[in-house]
């Protein structure tokens, strides 16, 4: 599922963002928020925005999945796949970068951003992501996101064709656990 995708890149994007007072970012008041926006909202958050460099731990968690139309083994199985852990090395000049890519991979043909604010390190975007195989799903994101550490919650809402309602919650923590190797 390629919303599923998007969802994470922009929970990623996130990660070590920081900063002082609210930051909206539909900066033109059209009720439409473009990567270019979510980026400016990043850039204005402060001298926090960006991550620092170094090994990062990620860890996502399914939380809890409702698809009543499907076979109760579905669940399990989105559980075993979604659940992991992995590491990462993220190099001075992609710290230096930001959010920037991330941002942009996250706005994808198949997602808009409907509101998006960081708060003192507070986080709170809402998406509303459409694919071919899927109906319409609301996405809201919610943690707190430091220099070097995030805890984000995302819950999805939507229908799956031939399954029914769907709603979904999923957790994404990330930690910078030391310097790069070698």
């Amino acid at each position: 599922m390629r919303f599923l995708w998007c969802t994470s890149l922009a929970a990623l994007a996130l990660t070590a963002c920081g900063g002082s007072g609210e930051i909206e970012a539909d900066a033109d008041g059209d009720g439409t928020i473009t990567s270019a926006e979510a980026r400016a909202a990043v850039e204005r958050a402060g001298g926090n925005v960006k991550p620092l460099p170094g090994q990062y731990a990620t860890t996502i968690t399914l939380i809890e999945a409702s698809i009543p139309g499907a076979p109760p083994e579905m669940a399990q199985m989105m559980g075993q796949a979604m659940n992991r852990t992995s590491e990462h090395c993220l190099t001075p000049e992609m710290a230096e970068r930001g959010f920037e890519d991330s941002i942009k991979k996250g706005q994808s043909d198949a997602c808009t951003i409907d509101s998006f604010s960081i708060d003192d390190g507070d986080v709170a975007m809402k998406m509303t992501c459409s694919e071919a195989d899927m109906a319409e799903v609301s996405v809201d994101l919610n943690g707190t996101v430091t220099p070097t550490s995030s805890d984000m919650i995302m819950a999805m809402d939507g229908t799956i064709p031939q399954l029914g309602a769907m709603q979904m919650k999923m957790g994404f923590k990330q930690e910078r656990i030391g310097e790069c190797p070698g």
